[in-house]
């Protein structure tokens, strides 16, 4: 059997789920103040300040503030906005516009939030939005928001056909976080590393995310198009939505490391990089930073808590080495002064001590009961992007589990699949129409059938036959 691929999705819901300010702010009391938090690296944490590339192995350094390496703030509240954007079926405020037709590539082009024209020697193909574009964020007529955009603050676009007034454009925080600093003594100077392969330009499949339309990995299953490669017709599977949002599993990462290193295959033209990072050691814990708060209404100064301390089953990853088992974290609240701001004054009045208070809030993750006592229901929590997020972000059994990069290599992403191979194995309905195969079977069970010629057709059915699929599927928030 093969290993789960490092990153799964979280499907989006039919619609973001969206209110105005004056909704958000009418939800309870407002708390103003602060946490002070602490972080500890359950896997070492590596942030890049800069990289060298050096003749056997590359060197990348730890992100610095004044000298000093630290966590900077934009990746604590990137980390925090992508788990909550997810749980409460926000916008995606961080997305490629576009990823084109390489020119002299096979690969079909598409648009995150518009169509897209991509054109090919003998082919056209209007591609959909691979997202709803009703999440993408924009200043909209009806003055609604996120719940992400309230809190964290945004920078949008008008809405189409609508003349936004500058300050519809923009919305402050309400919480501001601080750069989280840690000891040397839990700094580790390059002992550890990730893999890559030399001589590799964008076709590097250990490089970024590099989505194309051209299969059922990134996005879901619209068509089959017959190509002619060299004489052959190759069955091309060509996308057209994103699965979701991506998230990364958590894993040991020396395991994961020792399995590239062992018995990965490389080739004498493209060998094994290494690149050495500087890392917070891995059961290090940083300095006590904190996350301020303006004006947050009582049930969301909650969510964010909840989103900090998200169950004892769920775990945060940020950094670089994601998909290598890097970056697993997780928080604990050292104290919180707040103080309740309702009322306009000059003056403001002193901050209380709400340790205690506070410090019972991660108890509600995931009761909804007791959520939808706090006003947190079903109009800012998405349950079924909670569910996925625990299988994917699920610290149970993490160490037992090995996720890896499907491999270039025969009958896996090197394996081209024969037109004549599709029609032999392919389910009776599928219809043959010029150039172009459409399917009204599930795309599913063609993977299925093809699955002994080539393993990662569609994303869902790699994962699902995946080894440890069984302990994945059973974890819960």
């Amino acid at each position: 059997m093969h290993n789960p691929n490092p990153f799964d999705f979280v499907p989006f819901a039919d619609r973001p789920f969206l209110k105005t300010p004056e909704e958000y702010d009418a939800l309870g009391d407002h708390l103003s103040g602060y946490l002070e938090i602490r972080l500890k690296a359950l896997t070492p944490v590596h942030i890049v300040g800069y990289q060298e590339p050096g003749e056997r192995e590359g060197a990348s350094f730890m992100y610095r503030q004044d000298g000093r390496p630290c966590i900077p703030a934009a990746s604590i509240r990137g980390c925090l906005r992508a788990f909550l954007e997810a749980l409460t079926s926000g916008w995606v405020s961080q997305a490629t516009p576009e990823y084109p037709k390489l020119y002299r590539k096979r690969h079909v082009g598409f648009s995150t939030f518009e169509s897209f024209n991509s054109r090919g020697r003998k082919q056209v193909r209007v591609s959909p939005p691979a997202v709803n574009p009703f999440f993408k964020p924009e200043a909209r007529s009806d003055k609604k928001i996120d719940v992400a955009s309230y809190l964290m603050g945004m920078v949008v676009e008008p809405q189409s056909g609508t003349q936004a007034k500058h300050e519809a454009l923009a919305r402050k925080a309400k919480i501001w976080i601080e750069d989280v600093f840690f000891d040397k003594e839990n700094f580790l100077d390059r002992v550890n590393w990730v893999p890559d392969i030399k001589h590799a330009t964008e076709d590097s499949f250990m490089g970024g995310a590099k989505p194309s339309a051209s299969n059922w990995w990134y996005l879901q299953p619209s068509e089959i198009w017959q190509r002619s490669v060299k004489g052959h017709l190759i069955a091309e599977f060509i996308g057209d939505k994103f699965w979701g949002r991506k998230f990364y599993y958590h894993q040991n990462h020396q395991s994961c490391i020792d399995f590239y290193k062992n018995k990965w295959k490389y080739s004498s033209s493209r060998p094994l990089y290494p690149i050495r990072m500087e890392c917070l050691a891995k059961d290090a814990s940083t300095e006590m930073f904190r996350i301020y708060f303006d004006k947050v209404p009582y049930p969301l100064a909650c969510l964010l808590v909840l989103i900090l301390f998200p169950g004892k089953n769920i775990r945060h990853k940020l950094g670089y080495g994601k998909s290598y088992g890097y970056g697993s974290i997780e928080f604990s609240l050292e104290s919180a002064r707040l103080r309740y701001d309702d009322v306009e004054s000059r003056i403001p009045t002193s901050l209380l001590d709400f340790t205690a208070e506070s410090q019972k809030w991660p108890s509600y993750a995931w009761d909804l009961k007791k959520l939808n006592e706090l006003k947190l229901d079903e109009s800012l929590i998405d349950w079924q992007a909670l569910s996925q997020l625990a299988k994917t972000l699920g610290w149970q059994e993490h160490d037992k589990l090995l996720f890896t990069y499907p491999p270039f290599d025969k009958k896996y992403f090197m394996q081209p699949v024969e037109f004549d191979d599709l029609k032999e194995n392919a389910p009776d309905e599928v219809i043959v129409k010029n150039r172009t195969t459409f399917t009204s079977t599930p795309a599913r069970q063609i993977a299925v059938r093809l699955f002994d010629i080539k393993k990662p057709i569609h994303f869902r059915q790699y994962q699902e036959t995946a080894q440890g699929w069984n302990i994945i599927a059973q974890r819960q928030p």
